[in-house]
Order: structure tokens, then C-alpha cells, then sequence
């Protein structure tokens, strides 16, 4: 049987090195099921600044992926960071 000997120093690393990679595990999961979350219309037009009258435009033109239910319009959450990545426009430097 093998007997190792910490500091209070040592100690509060491991605990601190510990937590860190808890809260990376946590982090990324966090943002993998975020990414896969749905929005409601109303999220997506509040998130995008625009009425419901221009995402229907959006819809009908096909220019963002969305789900329909009945009458429910739903828009997976990577899927509205693509559409906002694609029309990003770079700072002049």
C-alpha cells in the first residue's frame, strides 16, 4: 500500500484542477444541447429583430430551415446561427 502525502496546498490544486474540468464537461454539454434546441417563431423574430411578417418572408423564400407543425413554426437553434453567420458582415479595419 503505497501513502501519499498532500499539501493543504497541493490539495486546493487538485480540488481547483477538479472542478475546472467539471465545469468544461458541463459547459460543453450545455452548448451541444443548445445547439439543438428548437425556437418558436415569436423567439426567432425577437432574436433576429424582425416582424413575423419578414420571417415569413424568410420562410417562404427558403433563406432559413424551419419545422412546421400544423400551424406551429419551429427553427432549430444551429440552424438560425448558420442563417446569422451567413450574413455577417466583417469591420472594416
Amino acid at each position: 500500500m503505497e501513502l501519499t502525502i498532500l499539501t493543504p496546498e497541493d490539495l486546493q490544486n487538485l480540488k481547483q484542477e477538479i472542478l475546472n474540468e467539471i465545469r468544461a464537461g458541463f459547459s460543453a454539454a450545455a452548448s451541444s444541447s443548445q445547439a439543438d434546441t428548437y425556437l418558436t417563431s415569436e423567439q426567432v423574430c425577437e432574436i433576429l429583430g424582425v416582424s413575423s411578417k419578414q420571417f415569413q418572408k424568410y420562410r417562404n423564400e427558403r433563406r432559413i430551415a424551419f419545422s412546421q407543425f400544423g400551424r406551429k413554426i419551429y427553427v432549430k437553434r444551429s440552424d438560425l446561427d448558420r442563417f446569422l453567420e451567413a450574413h455577417r458582415i466583417e469591420a472594416r479595419h
